[in-house]
């Protein structure tokens, strides 16, 4: 009843390897093979040969001060503020070309509906 492609499709699926999400046991005594998980668990060591506490660390981060001169620049990307503000200019300067070259179509081949645009006509005064 059961072809033998399904049987070994069954198997295959049995006998997949599925990474796993949560670090095991069994994965944390193989050298070399760390997950960037638990990379990122591993406690930094600090002067005195200790490890860090979660406490220590939170208590070294909101004691840590940074002057404006040092965000100015060492924390700004320069080269993507750059770049952001090139490509925004150069789709400034691209929208105003075509709307000029869009101006200039109408009034040379469209002339009524350059007049409808820009309508001629004394203005009333008060």
């Amino acid at each position: 009843m059961v072809s033998d492609s399904d049987k070994e499709c069954c198997d295959a699926m049995r006998q997949r390897i599925i990474p796993k999400l949560i670090q095991t046991e069994k994965n944390e005594h193989v050298p070399g093979k760390q997950s960037s998980v638990s990379k990122r668990k591993i406690e930094k060591d600090i002067p005195n040969g200790d490890k860090e506490t979660n406490k220590e660390r939170v208590e070294r981060i909101s004691h840590t001060n940074v002057s404006f001169m040092e965000f100015w620049m060492q924390c700004i990307d320069w080269n993507m503020l750059r770049l952001f503000f090139g490509l925004l200019m150069l789709f400034f300067f691209a929208v105003g070309f075509t709307s000029l070259l869009y101006l200039m179509f109408v009034f040379s081949f469209k002339e009524n509906l350059w007049y409808y645009y820009f309508p001629v006509s004394s203005k009333e005064e008060l």
